[in-house]
Order: structure tokens, then C-alpha cells, then sequence
């Protein structure tokens, strides 16, 4: 039965909750993950993904407090993501606290930053994650235009 809690959203595209342990880290390294972008404020993968130095990762935390998400922040998981999904054979894993707010928001910015719209990157996300609400959607969508992806 698997133990972390992620899905992926395209063939190469994931998001989920926080990754709490080794054996979380292996069944991402078994699913083909080898980018993570972490993506809460209240604690870091880096020593959980130490036994996997080939993973390439991004802590760009933030709080899951509903407040306005800048394009800046946006930003960094786009800058880190599409050159990651450019390599062939790449999965990226966007995650979160819980893998309903800001990681999904992250994969929801990177599907945007991909030339999807707004529409068919949030088709993706809630078939993909039933469970994510995209609160940060507007933010994305702002983020997006002021970074020139619209």
C-alpha cells in the first residue's frame, strides 16, 4: 500500500502532500520523481531527501494563509520547473502541508507557464487531485501575466 499521499496531475506532473520520511522518498524515487519543489513554510525536505542526492530540489516555502501569493513566488517554481520538465524523462513533484493549496497552486502555475489555459490546467489539477482547491488560482493567473507566460 503506498505511504506518501501525491498524484500526478500529467505523465510527468505531480502533486501531493508532505513527504514524512524515507520510505515517502523512496516511493517517489520508484515513481520516477527526480525533482521535488517544497512548497510549505513550516518545515524543509532537505534532510529527508539526503539519501537521494541525484533528486534535484527547490524549498520555496511559504504560509498557507490565504493571503496573496506574489508573482515573485510563482516565479522561482516556474524558473526551477521548466527547465527540469525540458529533460527527458524528468517527473517534477510539487507538494505541500496537506496537497490541497499550495502545492496544486504550484502545479497549476507550471501547467500555465506550459502554455495551457486557465481552463485546462484546472481540468488537470481537480481530475488529477480531487482534493485540491486552487485558492491561489487568481495569484497564478496574475503571476503568469506579470511574468510574460500569457
Amino acid at each position: 500500500m503506498p505511504l506518501a499521499d501525491f498524484d500526478f496531475i500529467t505523465a510527468r506532473l505531480a502533486t501531493g502532500a508532505a513527504i514524512d520520511g524515507r520510505d515517502d522518498v523512496d516511493e517517489l524515487v520508484a515513481a520516477g520523481i527526480t525533482h521535488v519543489i517544497d512548497c510549505r513554510f513550516e518545515f524543509e525536505d532537505t534532510p529527508l531527501l539526503a539519501s537521494h542526492p541525484s533528486m534535484s530540489y527547490l524549498y520555496n516555502g511559504v504560509p498557507d494563509d490565504g493571503e496573496p501569493k506574489g508573482a515573485d513566488w510563482f516565479g522561482k517554481s516556474i524558473e526551477f520547473a521548466l527547465p527540469a520538465l525540458a529533460l527527458p524523462g524528468t517527473k517534477l513533484y510539487a507538494h505541500c502541508a496537506a496537497g490541497v493549496h499550495r502545492g496544486p497552486s504550484t502545479a497549476y502555475a507550471i501547467l500555465r507557464a506550459l502554455g495551457l489555459s486557465a481552463h485546462d490546467a484546472e481540468a488537470l489539477i481537480t481530475r488529477g487531485r480531487p482534493g485540491a482547491e486552487l485558492i491561489y488560482k487568481n495569484d497564478a493567473d496574475a503571476a503568469i501575466a506579470a511574468l510574460g507566460y500569457a
